[in-house]
């Protein structure tokens, strides 16, 4: 009896002892055990905001982000560099060595089909469905997105290329408005004719602002001149590379050689600053707002630019689009590359871009309208409630210096052939002779990019939306 109980004893100790055995075996096995690695909680962003106004209406949308997720480390990658033309380098190398960010600022059109004709972003439609935005965006921009049935990006805002802005003060002093009536009417030899009258009258300043340090500012001058001169259909036929480049006589090629010749008179008769190679685009709307210059002919995030540095609507600036019933349109946006190391961060980045919060706080800053036609916001300037109205009036055609339309490679060029003719004209090369060796240039820029294969089987008639 008893040996029985002593036997039952000794087991129950023995049971116990393997317990607590295998208890401590799985805690030393559990913490000797290499943990799983950290899920990093980054974004990993690369953008070109840098100058006044631009600057604040990122943050602005980094704010609303942290707001959602405070456990992400933004890290930001800022490229300075107007329209991006150094940071694209800068991405197209990352992309090349397989090492993404979650996220880049991209021009919506040509400029994103390229990197989607690289194969190095993914599709965005699950972002587009979730946030209803077929709904809300006009179908212009939806087609600046979606290459091959599928979204590539989301864009955050709308800006128009063709401005003018002045200073009021100097066309109030010169009575330019009643003189020569509402700048936008003006066809491009008028404007010639008001920078030559500002210059006869007012020697001490410019009647035009130019910033050619980084090129692009003037090609941009070059993309509106076009619009403004050429009308929609020949914007689009150059841009696209669909016309007769070897004809003289073809109305493109007429249209883009007039315009040449006019950039080149203003630089020949000095009727710009002439410290231009020396400036941004932002240091040239400057010389506007402080009465150094009469005109420049920008896009209309010069208004952020003198909202953020406090100038005043009506004193130190004024805008009109050049000319009204055309709308050059170009968009931000945001993509996801095909390799993003931080996914599921990098759409929910997409989710606050693509929101109504974020395009009203962004906007309201950047000096663009929304994307977004449900977004209604009181501007503190009268540009933008009339541009906003003029998007649904006017005939859209896309910008190509901002990549909406043409190839980047050809933009490229164009910038250093514009960049040459300036030069040369400087120099004491002949207007005529200049702008000779700029057409022949353009031809062989034309010819060495593939330009007409960029969008070929698309008539240019897609490109523009009329009312």
């Amino acid at each position: 009896m008893h040996s029985h109980k002593a036997i039952s004893k000794t087991m129950g100790i023995v049971i116990i002892l393997v317990v607590i055995i295998a208890v401590l075996v799985g805690i030393i096995v559990y913490l000797t055990q290499p943990s799983a690695p950290q899920v990093e909680r980054k974004l990993l962003i690369y953008h070109w905001w840098t100058a006044g106004g631009e600057k604040e209406a990122i943050n602005a949308v980094f704010n609303i982000f942290l707001q959602q997720y405070k456990d992400v480390e933004i890290v930001e990658n800022p490229v300075a560099g107007g329209a991006g033309a150094v940071m694209k380098a800068v991405i197209w190398g990352l992309l090349a060595a397989g090492t993404p960010p979650d996220t880049f600022q991209v021009h919506a059109g040509g400029e994103l089909k390229e990197y989607v004709d690289a194969g190095y972003l993914q599709p965005v439609d699950d972002i587009w469905r979730e946030l209803g935005l077929e709904q809300v965006i006009p179908p212009t921009l939806q087609s600046m997105c979606k290459f091959g049935g599928h979204y590539y990006a989301v864009p955050i805002n709308v800006h128009r290329s063709n401005v003018l802005w002045y200073n009021p003060k100097i066309f109030n002093e010169l009575g330019i408005i009643e003189k020569y009536g509402d700048p936008r009417t003006w066809d491009m030899y008028k404007l010639l004719e008001v920078a030559r009258y500002i210059k006869q009258q007012r020697p001490d300043i410019a009647p035009l602002a130019l910033a050619t340090r980084t090129k692009w500012p003037l090609t941009h001058l070059f993309e509106d001149l076009l619009a403004l001169h050429g009308g929609p259909e020949i914007y689009v036929k150059f841009w696209t590379g669909q016309f007769n480049y070897n004809d003289p006589n073809d109305p493109v090629n007429k249209a883009v050689r007039e315009v040449l010749i006019v950039i080149g008179t203003f630089i020949k008769e000095g009727l710009v600053n002439s410290n231009h190679p020396e400036l941004e685009w932002d240091q040239a709307a400057a010389l506007v707002m402080q009465g150094k210059a009469a005109m420049y002919i920008h896009g209309d995030w010069v208004a952020g630019y003198f909202i953020a540095n406090n100038a005043k609507y009506g004193e130190q600036w004024a805008a009109a689009p050049l000319p009204k019933n055309i709308f050059i349109v170009l968009s931000d946006s945001f993509n996801l590359p095909a390799k993003a190391p931080h996914v599921e961060i990098a759409k929910a980045w997409l989710r606050i871009v693509g929101s109504k919060e974020a395009q009203e706080s962004f906007n309201l800053i950047k000096g663009s309208i929304p994307a977004r036609i449900d977004v209604t916001l009181n501007y503190p300037d009268p540009y933008r409630p009339e541009t906003a109205q003029d998007f649904k009036t006017a005939t859209l055609i896309p910008s190509a210096v901002h990549g909406g339309i043409t190839k980047e490679a050809f933009v490229t060029e164009l910038h250093n052939i514009l960049t040459s003719m300036v030069t040369a004209i400087s120099t004491g090369t002949s207007v005529e002779d200049a702008a000779n060796t700029a057409m022949a240039s353009i031809k062989a820029a034309i010819v060495n990019t593939g330009l007409p294969n960029f969008w070929k089987g698309v008539s240019f008639e897609y490109f523009i939306t009329r009312p």
